[in-house]
């Protein structure tokens, strides 16, 4: 064995191998590295739409009680506003938030990653579906 060479390590009648998410060397390890950044942006999803909401929910019921009413003294008038309806539109807010930074992340790649045609090749058609 030479140094600097990797040899596939068997185990069990399968040979395990390096995977580049940066450079992948063949079709199959692309799959495998889009795969894994696909899994992971789902997880990233999962957690920030579903478990912060959710922790928020009972953390400002149970923890901060916010089952009661906020008054507001506004001068001449009084504002009664329920604080469930402050926890909820923190929620809103931060659906808001993370919606708005994917698609400025997905822009950015786009921009990143931007699809050019070679100049001697000529712009596909749009059909719109079956002709």
């Amino acid at each position: 064995m030479r140094a600097g060479v990797q040899v596939p390590v068997p185990i069990h009648g399968w040979r395990l191998a390096r995977v580049s998410l940066r450079r992948p060397k063949d079709e199959g390890q692309r799959w495998v590295a889009l795969s894994l950044i696909t899994m992971g942006i789902w997880i990233a999803m999962l957690i920030v739409l579903a478990v912060i909401p959710s922790w928020w929910l009972y953390f400002a019921d149970g923890t901060l009680k916010w089952t009661d009413n906020l008054t507001l003294r506004l001068g001449i008038r009084t504002v009664v506003l329920p604080k469930q309806v402050i926890r909820d539109l923190v929620v809103v807010g931060w659906y808001g938030v993370a919606l708005v930074a994917a698609g400025r992340l997905i822009g950015i790649h786009n921009k990143r990653n931007a699809k050019v045609l070679p100049p001697d090749e000529a712009k596909r058609e749009a059909t719109g579906g079956y002709r």
